[in-house]
């Protein structure tokens, strides 16, 4: 059954103490046929036998009565006794069945009507509560709504002891189905996340069906900014066609980082300290257009304005220019050469009006106080 990948300790402990519970009504069964069959064998000609005893307390047990009874003091009593037992057996059954329900039905968390702007997450694999405690984490957005789309049971009981899933909403069906996308209000979504289905003989082209039913939900508006997990580098043009906007291969990350790593000792740490949310450890941040002073920074240099966040360099949040993202073609510049004259096609050379600002610091940097100073 479903519920049971999902049991955790406390679930197992529950069982096992009904398990006991069953032994018990168990071993008082068979005693109760033992003692009705002596006290009954030689005066009543329907308990001849051991096993015309077990019946006759299986009658007592299930409906306490029949169209004959016991005929010595002692077998009313056993007869009384399993009828009693079979009552207190019948209520414990139906209270293990019916906690399994409501247990279920706690541990999900019903997803608002009108969901919007908020992340959603297609299928489940090792990776996806990785994610979600860095989409969570105080650094990046732990207000922000998450609607998780598989059909798999994450144990979500277990997951639910962690504050990072508050926000977090579980709908079990497939991702690929258009109208279990609807029911998850995926095309009111900002962003969605495609991991890659691993029990899936072919997970990318899983991926595809979704971007593809994605776009299908969205033709007469903006469809969320898909990021997709691709298992295979060879097919990441196909996700790209499908509407994927970005494709992340981790297996040729991690080959670079390995490699790199062999050159330059501990360099892996630095990767993991940039891609990890955390109070104590640096990320990578955009900041877009309009959420800085443009005033400021139109038509400077780079080195310009680098100079001028390392001029106003706040202790606590220290922020530092890595690159840009170019609000006219999206092209991405990171830490740009000196402009050469005469060199024609240059990607930088001046800030311009819709520029989106790449800087490293250690939480969200707030650059409008810059306007301020």
């Amino acid at each position: 059954m479903a519920w049971v990948s999902g049991i955790g300790k406390e679930q197992i402990k529950q069982v096992w103490t009904y398990a006991k519970m069953a032994m018990l009504f168990g071993a008082v069964f068979l005693l109760s046929g033992l003692v009705l069959y002596l006290a009954e064998v030689q005066v009543n000609p329907r308990c001849r036998t051991y096993f015309d005893a077990l019946w006759l307390t299986v009658v007592f047990f299930l409906s306490g009565f029949e169209d004959f009874g016991p005929v010595t003091t002692l077998g009313k009593a056993v007869s009384l006794l399993a009828f009693v037992l079979g009552a207190a057996f019948m209520v414990v059954v139906t209270g293990f069945i019916a906690s399994i329900f409501v247990q279920r039905r706690l541990k999900e968390k019903e997803m608002p009507d009108h969901l919007e702007d908020h992340i959603a997450i297609c299928h489940w694999n090792s990776g996806g509560d990785r994610i979600i405690r860095e989409l969570h984490s105080k650094q990046a957005e732990p207000e922000t709504d998450i609607v998780v789309i598989t059909p798999k049971d994450p144990n979500e009981a277990e997951l639910r002891k962690n504050p990072e899933y508050e926000k977090v909403f579980f709908v079990r069906n497939d991702p690929t189905l258009h109208e279990v996308l609807r029911r998850a209000r995926v095309h009111r979504a900002k962003s969605v996340i495609l991991l890659a289905d691993h029990e899936s003989s072919d997970p990318d082209a899983t991926s595809v069906l979704i971007a593809l039913a994605i776009q299908s939900l969205c033709v007469s508006q903006a469809k969320p900014h898909i990021v997709a997990e691709a298992s295979d580098h060879r097919k990441t043009q196909h996700l790209r066609d499908a509407g994927v906007e970005e494709v992340v291969c981790a297996a040729d990350y991690g080959l670079g980082i390995l490699a790199q790593s062999a050159l330059y000792q501990r360099l892996s740490e630095v990767y993991d300290h940039m891609l990890t949310y955390s109070g104590d450890t640096n990320e990578i941040y955009v900041v877009k257009s309009g959420n800085y002073p443009e005033n400021l920074f139109l038509g400077k240099t780079f080195s310009e304005v680098a100079e001028m966040l390392n001029a106003h360099r706040d202790a606590e949040n220290p922020v530092i220019l890595v690159g840009l993202r170019r609000g006219r073609d999206g092209k991405l510049v990171l830490n740009p050469r000196q402009v050469k004259r005469g060199v024609k096609n240059d990607k930088f050379r001046r800030f311009e009006a819709g520029d989106d600002l790449i800087l490293i610091a250690y939480d969200p940097p707030d650059l409008m106080s810059l306007q301020l100073e």
